[in-house]
């Protein structure tokens, strides 16, 4: 009998919490998923005509699955609030704002593929409340170190839906499966590889790059031999990072000098993910998980993946 998302429940200390949120994001994802497949005879691509909060154009899409993962959050019944990256301030679920977890999401990260029929993702990751249970939640619940994040993971919409995370107790994925209609475990105790693999970057950037990027990434092909792998959406090149090794990175440039990537809906989720698979995450000189929000929006250059590969391109990291 294969293994569904009931299987979390048994997973570290905080499994038997979790998994009714994770459930509740399993289900956002196959709807999400049925979206995506239906959007061009629904006429949902393109742009929204809107921006978000970092003054990036909205695409329809976006909007349409940042509802659909908002009430499925609401349903689970066990969150208070959810911040998105695509709202500018947080949302609380009135209703269940006494309740002990907050969502941090990017419902559709690499939206800019969808034209192209290219894959996208969706990243999340649960932090508990530092505020009382009697008072509605704020800004201040979310931003919390990654050391303190509960839960994480992502949802893969490729030639299948896949869904992997982790509750503290290693990473494992499940892939969805039509004809049960539900995520069945496919990649248990997933391990990204110490040696071998890609490294994924938009190299076009190179030459604005900070810090000297670009001639540490030279020097680590040469010292890894990797070759080059970029989809241009982060679920799909972390998903392949974690699965083929390698390194995944979005250096801070001369235009982003605080780098590009959201610190709560990308890189603490996906550091989370990395060092539970034995990798490496970094964003500059510390570990991901140890940088501090500060902001809900707030954006760091990131590293992440195997320990050789990081160690190459940051060897005084």
């Amino acid at each position: 009998m294969p293994l569904t998302l009931n299987h979390i429940a048994r997973q570290g200390g905080h499994g038997a919490a979790m998994m009714p949120i994770i459930q509740g994001v399993g289900r956002a994802a196959i709807e999400i998923a049925a979206l995506l497949r239906g959007a061009v005879f629904r006429g949902a691509l393109g742009e929204a005509g809107a921006k978000n909060v970092q003054g990036e154009q909205q695409q329809k899409l976006d909007i349409l699955s940042d509802a659909i993962f908002l009430e499925e959050m609401r349903a689970t019944g066990h969150i208070c609030a959810v911040g998105s990256e695509e709202q500018e301030a947080l949302l609380v679920i009135s209703e269940y704002e006494d309740a002990d977890y907050l969502v941090l999401v990017d419902p559709l990260d690499g939206s800019s593929n969808l034209d192209v029929d290219g894959p996208v993702g969706t990243i999340f990751s649960v932090v508990k409340r530092k505020s009382a249970n009697d008072n509605t939640p704020v800004v201040d619940d979310t931003l919390q170190s990654g050391r303190e994040v509960i839960a994480a993971g992502y949802v893969l919409y490729g030639p299948a839906t896949m869904l992997v995370c982790s509750v503290g107790d290693g990473v494992d994925g499940y892939t969805y499966n039509p004809t049960t209609a539900r995520f069945e475990l496919s990649h248990g105790n997933m391990k990204i590889p110490a040696t071998g693999g890609y490294y994924s970057v938009n190299e076009a950037n190179a030459d604005k790059w900070l810090d000297g990027m670009g001639d540490r990434l030279q020097n680590m092909k040469k010292e890894t031999g990797l070759g080059m792998r970029y989809v241009g959406a982060m679920v799909a090149d972390m998903h392949r990072t974690l699965l083929k090794g390698g390194v995944f990175l979005y250096p801070a440039d001369s235009k982003n000098t605080n780098g590009k990537l959201r610190l709560l809906y990308e890189a603490i989720p996906m550091g989370f993910l990395m060092e539970q698979a034995g990798g490496k995450s970094l964003s500059k000189d510390q570990h991901v998980l140890d940088v501090q929000p500060e902001s809900l929006h707030q954006r760091v250059p990131v590293y992440f993946g195997s320990k050789e590969a990081i160690n190459a391109l940051l060897p005084d990291a």
